[in-house]
């Protein structure tokens, strides 16, 4: 069985041991998920390498909280729908140039 290691808080390490019956009984629908989960990851952690301004921001609260709404992560989000917009409108600028 492979074993996966999770940290908890202060610092101590357990062992979780997947059982077969669980990674088995898995429906198909697990793997999008699993996928998309992976995704996002990789993403973040493409993301925590840039370096970060903190700066205080006036958002109405109807968006503020719809990506609230969407859970942990939320500030995330909220940079990454800005850089879409971003790398729009350079997209948009280069392209009349």
């Amino acid at each position: 069985m492979k074993q996966k290691k999770r940290v908890k808080r202060r610092g101590r390490v357990t062992s979780l041991r997947a059982s077969g019956s669980v990674e088995q009984g898995r429906s198909t629908n697990d793997g999008d998920r699993w996928r998309e989960w992976r995704e996002r990851q990789l993403e973040l952690k493409r993301w925590l390498r840039l370096p970060k301004k903190r700066v205080t921001l006036n958002l109405d609260a109807d968006v503020l909280a719809w990506f609230r709404g969407m859970g942990r992560g939320y500030q995330w989000e909220i940079n990454k729908a800005l850089r879409r917009v971003v790398e729009e409108e350079r997209r948009a600028l280069n392209g009349k140039h």
